[in-house]
């Protein structure tokens, strides 16, 4: 399984979301029991049988998935780089401000999903991040063929 960094946040968002999913099953369960009373022959009932697939199939890989993350997942408030972060150099769970071609810019890199460009989130999976973590302040690196430089790194 690929490695999945979250904060703890994250974490706490993906605990949620996974214990909702049986809540989920129960609700698409009782629309296909409405479908049902509205069309009896289920062989041409297609709501029914996309309620069935979703309950039976889909959300039910999905807990799964969701449960796999948040127990394999590394939380990188507790990663060393996080604990012993030096001022200096991109990590996740870093506040960064770049000048990208003229344009100063800050966002905040955060776990696998949790990124948000309208807010400046971005995704440690991200491109621009997989090319700056692990870079220092004033470094100048190339991303597709434009110039971007750390001008300074806050840990969130």
């Amino acid at each position: 399984m690929k490695k999945y960094y979250i904060t703890r946040n994250g974490k706490e968002k993906l605990h949620k979301e996974y214990l909702n999913i049986d809540e989920e099953i129960t609700k698409t369960n009782l629309k296909m029991g409405e479908s049902v009373k509205m069309d009896n022959d289920l062989r041409e009932n297609p709501d029914f049988m996309a309620l069935r697939v979703k309950s039976m199939y889909e959300l039910p890989k999905k807990k799964q998935d969701l449960w796999e993350k948040y127990n394999n997942c590394i939380v990188i408030e507790e990663m060393p780089e996080y604990i012993n972060f030096d001022g200096e150099t991109v990590i996740m769970g870093s506040r960064i401000k770049i000048n990208f071609e003229g344009d100063i810019v800050e966002y905040d890199i955060l776990g696998s999903g949790e990124g948000d460009i309208d807010n400046n989130i971005l995704s440690c999976d991200a491109p621009i991040p997989q090319v700056l973590i692990g870079k220092k302040v004033n470094e100048t690196v190339d991303f597709n063929g434009c110039k971007i430089t750390i001008i300074e790194v806050t840990r969130i």
